[in-house]
């Protein structure tokens, strides 16, 4: 809400969700009472404007406005600006705008699925750092990438409502998603908290849930949410958790999802999670006494999904997974396909910045690199897949 004697404003830049081939959201923050519009278009002229109307009425909030770009192209550039205009409202028939406000220019081009090429950066694990995540997006803004995709536990947990607003899109003073679209995954953290069952009112995937698929180029991407990291039946959660069917539902739909054929006539194919499906190093020493024993006093695997890997794995052998992309750890490792997986499983960073990192994505039809980044731009990890070193994979999955 805004105060008494302070300027009407944007709380933060722009943030661009849910990039597709033919559309975007476009997404900001008022600090009042306000509506807004979206002027946006092939160059700065910016000559196609976006109401975002919606049931005859056009948008009002205090918190955040979003505006869906309909009808776009694929693989074009776009330049779009901003206009918010303080409303103050006193009833129903005494209502009245003030100026206009207008934000920078900015500029994003559509996901293309039949582009040569795709480059990818993803975070995890920020929880609310703020050192962190202001040198991860100033990072990205250094050298951007073509999407963002921020692979869960953004937060600690969403015990106030409010939180999600600045914590998912106003997290540093960085327009971080301005120019580089955002993609979110959801972590076992983002489902906790007394508010956590308002977030897909603010944020989720393309289609309002939380397991989803896009191409663009060629890659291939599915995003599945493993949900929380311990078991629905422990007495902390009340018996308000239902993840284990939840997981159910994700197998119908990425049994689905590797049937599509734009998903099977992708070179590379990659699973964003936020919670790892298998762990092949030794657990580190204090991992059980943070998870615990369950009701019948078993080890807490938390630190990857069993469930999750239980009910999938056989799905993505059968669908050519080349690489798990997955956080929750906060130890970044990558572990190489094996005889229990024909996939890579990679590891990003933690929270704190010596634990932080990023992991770019660079994929063409042939080849495709992962490099895993600390804050100071130095490489910690460098994997790279080509079709010819994938064929170890592929024995292991035709049998």
């Amino acid at each position: 809400m805004l105060e008494i004697n302070q300027p009407f404003n944007f709380v933060a830049p722009p943030v661009l969700l849910n990039p597709a081939s033919d559309s975007i959201s476009v997404v900001v923050l008022p600090n009042g009472l306000a509506t807004g519009w979206v002027e946006y278009g092939p160059t700065d002229a910016l000559e196609q404007r976006c109401d975002g109307a919606c049931r005859g009425q056009l948008p009002l909030s205090d918190q955040l406005l979003a505006f869906r770009l309909k009808d776009l192209k694929p693989g074009a550039r776009y330049f779009y600006r901003v206009h918010l205009k303080p409303i103050h409202y006193t009833t129903a028939y005494s209502i009245k705008p003030g100026e206009e406000i207008r934000s920078d220019i900015h500029a994003f081009r559509t996901l293309d699925p039949t582009a040569e090429s795709a480059t990818f950066t993803v975070w995890n694990d920020t929880h609310e750092k703020e050192p962190t995540l202001g040198q991860l997006a100033a990072n990205l803004i250094a050298s951007p990438t073509h999407f963002l995709l921020w692979n869960g536990d953004i937060t600690n947990n969403v015990s106030d409502g409010s939180k999600i607003i600045s914590q998912f899109f106003a997290p540093t003073n960085h327009p971080f998603a301005a120019d580089v679209p955002l993609f979110f995954s959801r972590g076992n953290h983002d489902v906790r908290g007394r508010d956590a069952r308002l977030l897909a009112q603010y944020i989720a995937g393309p289609s309002g849930d939380y397991y989803y698929t896009f191409r663009h180029g060629p890659l291939a991407a599915i995003v599945l949410d493993a949900g929380e990291d311990k078991p629905d039946n422990l007495p902390v959660y009340a018996g308000l958790n239902s993840f284990d069917d939840y997981r159910t539902l994700q197998r119908s739909f990425l049994k689905k999802a590797i049937a599509d054929p734009d998903f099977t006539g992708a070179p590379f194919r990659v699973l964003f999670v936020h919670m790892p499906l298998f762990w092949d190093a030794e657990i580190l020493a204090h991992w059980p006494g943070v998870w615990g024993k369950d009701l019948n006093g078993n080890l807490i695997n938390g630190w990857i999904s069993e469930d999750a890997r239980v009910k999938w794995h056989d799905l993505l052998v059968e669908g050519k997974i080349d690489l798990v992309i997955s956080g929750h750890a906060h130890k970044s490792v990558y572990f190489p396909p094996n005889n229990e997986h024909p996939y890579g499983q990679l590891i990003g960073g933690g929270s704190e910045p010596a634990q932080a990192r990023s992991i770019v994505g660079s994929v063409t039809a042939s080849e495709m690199t992962i490099v895993v980044n600390d804050l100071d731009g130095q490489s910690v990890i460098r994997q790279s897949f080509t079709r010819g070193s994938l064929e170890f994979a592929e024995r292991k999955r035709s049998r």
